[in-house]
């Protein structure tokens, strides 16, 4: 989260403002952090770039989560930075200001603000933490023009802001090679940038066209910890609570889908742009269909019809496809699901006319009911020629094509054409080329449906061909393990520093003392547990080489995680073990392929300005964030630790240690301390 202060410098009237930043702002911010939220800024004295200074302020006020003025004097500046923040911005901007007798503005004085004592700041940093937490959790404007002007809508921060070119490289590289962990730990870093929430907003999308829901759902919910009312984050996590429902135990589903209700709310309730309205809608539509599916769940085709006449749930999806596509005609996602809803209703009014009667007052409204579905049948069937584009007389509409208006092209023409099989398979298989696995299985669970409804055939069973082909070479979600053991330890004693303290001597017997307690410490996790289990390292020499050797014996698979690429890691972290060392290493990369950080030690552009981060802390925080990115629910960390000679800074054990332990990761130290036992 990035805050910016506004406040007058040095001392003036009294009040010493750089002690009142030092002393309270800051360490109520310290406070507001958490491990997944990470919360910085300053004032502009933290600019070290070149350019226009006032530039660089300006954008800082806009953009930035939180504004905190200190308004305790009459400082021009001040009012008129404070002035564009509420201009600028409806909400979080906090006033503070000292208890002294100064006076503060006419049109301020009706505005609340919190007070301390310019004399003993330090003194009022929880009460502030607290009243932070408190604003930043309000849905309500601060900034009196928005709250007078409740029209008036601010100005998007994609304006203002550009995500660096080589972030949005990495994130699709990650994206690409399905490197989870990366992901993850990208918006971890991308936190407290002006550009932290573009990053974090590209990342999830990222994570959600890859299926990686767990990962995807902590992304969104990042955002909206800074912005609870974030439009494009509550839409995602309104689709991610429901799939996640659908694959859960029954005793969670109920909440998922409680969540995605909730987030779906949260959208309509923002009155946001007319298409964010209707994809709304069909996300509440969604969760009505996943619960009529869950009620035709084994059931044989007769039955289904019948349980789709009378489903309320059913009833409610339709609705609000038909509500959706009211809002905007040109809208073919939510019409073309319209259609196939009131294209089963009357197949299965038509199957099963009895019931269909016995649902009306008599047999007269029953029919007019039935025919009135099929008129608007129609009607839908030529809104879509126009808005799918595919009446030859209007042609093409301007501008960027929609990804998804292949796929409901090809499910048009097998609801009006589906005898036509050929060309059926061919515009199904058209619309599959280079779709991702989230466009696959809602094309899929609409196919299904078709299929377990006997309707649309053949059509149905040769599209079901088609998307099954194109699965089966689609790739894969992230598999999901059971239980992650992440190890980190000590590399051997370097004989190149004959100064320094043992800690790990590279001889026979402490290698052998080494490995004894790893491998105990690794029996001890596997045992009593019938969870597919999976271990993570580094490959340094010492403990890290050692832990892969013992898992192998063991039958646990290893990932290998390299800070950098195998033979640069190697000059940085193996030869000084000696050949031996060097040799295992190598036997390492022959059976595992390693995961690489990345190309070399310096840190990518759009890292530098992030104060004393290091390629080998960054190395330490991908690693958590790789185990937590299997979704498995049992995470461990074995330390092979000497607490008395761990060296001073970010990236060694000890750091690994700490980082694991602040997300809940179970951890158990190996006392290293045995290694010098005589």
């Amino acid at each position: 989260m990035r805050v910016f202060i506004i406040r007058p410098f040095k001392e003036k009237s009294g009040i010493d403002f750089d002690r009142v930043e030092r002393d309270l702002i800051q360490p109520a911010l310290r406070q507001l952090g958490r491990p997944e939220m990470q919360v910085s800024g300053s004032t502009t004295g933290i600019i070290t770039k070149q350019g226009n200074i006032r530039e660089d302020m300006f954008r800082l006020i806009a953009v930035s989560d939180l504004v905190i003025a200190d308004i305790s004097i009459q400082n021009d500046n001040v009012f008129y930075e404070l002035g564009m923040r509420h201009a600028l911005r409806p909400r979080h901007t906090f006033m503070i200001r000292s208890d002294s007798e100064h006076r503060h503005p006419f049109d301020l004085q009706t505005d609340r603000y919190f007070s301390y004592d310019a004399a003993n700041p330090q003194a009022s940093v929880a009460p502030l933490a607290q009243a932070l937490r408190s604003s930043l959790a309000s849905p309500e404007p601060d900034s009196p023009m928005f709250g007078l002007l409740p029209a008036l809508v601010p100005h998007g921060r994609g304006q203002l802001v550009k995500v660096p070119a080589d972030f949005r490289e990495d994130v699709d590289r990650a994206w690409s090679t399905r490197e989870y962990g990366k992901l993850r730990l990208f918006a971890h870093e991308a936190q407290g940038f002006e550009w932290d929430q573009e990053g974090v907003r590209l990342i999830g999308d990222a994570q959600f066209r890859l299926r990686a829901f767990f990962d995807a759902r902590d992304t969104f919910e990042l955002l909206r910890q800074t912005d609870g009312a974030h439009v494009h984050a509550n839409l995602r996590l309104g689709t991610i609570y429901q799939r996640l429902g659908q694959r859960a135990p029954a005793a969670q589903k109920a909440d998922l889908m409680i969540r995605s209700a909730q987030a779906i709310q949260r959208v309509i309730d923002a009155s946001p742009a007319k298409s964010d309205v209707v994809e709304a809608h069909c996300l509440m539509a969604s969760n009505e269909k996943s619960r009529w599916i869950a009620e035709l769940a084994d059931k044989p085709q007769a039955e289904q019809q019948s349980i789709t006449l009378c489903s309320t749930h059913f009833d409610k999806m339709l609705a609000e496809y038909l509500l959706a596509a009211n809002f905007d005609l040109n809208a073919h996602y939510p019409a073309i699901n319209a259609l196939a809803g009131l294209q089963i209703r009357r197949a299965c009014a038509q199957a099963l006319p009895e019931q269909w009667i016995a649902l009306h007052k008599d047999e007269d409204s029953a029919a007019r009911d039935l025919a009135a579905i099929s008129k608007l049948i129609g009607h839908l069937v030529s809104t879509l020629h126009l808005a799918l584009e595919l009446d030859e007389l209007m042609g093409k509409r301007p501008g960027e094509p929609d990804s998804w208006a292949s796929g409901s092209r090809a499910d048009f023409l097998l609801m009006t054409e589906c005898a036509r099989t050929e060309r059926v398979r061919q515009t199904y298989r058209k619309a599959l080329m280079g779709g991702d696995w989230f466009a696959l299985e809602a094309i899929r669970r609409n196919l299904d449906i078709f299929q377990a409804l006997g309707l649309f055939e053949p059509g149905v069973s040769v599209a079901l061909n088609e998307i099954d082909t194109a699965m089966a070479v689609g790739g894969q979600p992230p598999e999901r393990v059971g239980k992650v053991l992440i190890f980190t330890g000590h590399m051997v004693d370097d004989a190149s520093k004959p100064g320094a303290q043992p800690r790990f001597p590279n001889t026979p017997e402490v290698i052998a003392r080494a490995r004894a307690l790893i491998r105990s410490a690794v029996q001890a996790e596997l045992a009593g547990s019938n969870e597919n289990v999976l271990g993570i390292a580094g490959g340094a020499c010492g403990g890290d080489i050692l832990f892969h050797e013992v898992c192998a014996e063991l039958g646990v698979p290893t990932r290998l995680y390299l800070a950098l690429p195998a033979a640069r890691f190697e000059v940085a972290s193996v030869q000084h073990g000696g050949p031996g060392w060097v040799e295992r290493y190598r036997a390492l990369l022959g059976r595992l392929t390693p995961h690489v950080l990345q190309p070399f030690e310096t840190l990518p552009s759009w890292l530098t300005d992030k104060p004393g981060y290091n390629v080998w802390e960054r190395n330490n925080l991908w690693m958590v964030f790789s185990a937590m990115s299997t979704g498995a629910n049992d995470l461990s960390l074995l330390a092979l630790y000497n607490c008395e000679r761990e060296p001073v800074g970010p990236g060694g054990t000890a750091h690994l240690l700490e980082e694991a332990k602040k997300r809940g990761v179970k951890a158990t130290e190996l006392d290293a301390r045995l290694l010098l036992a005589q």
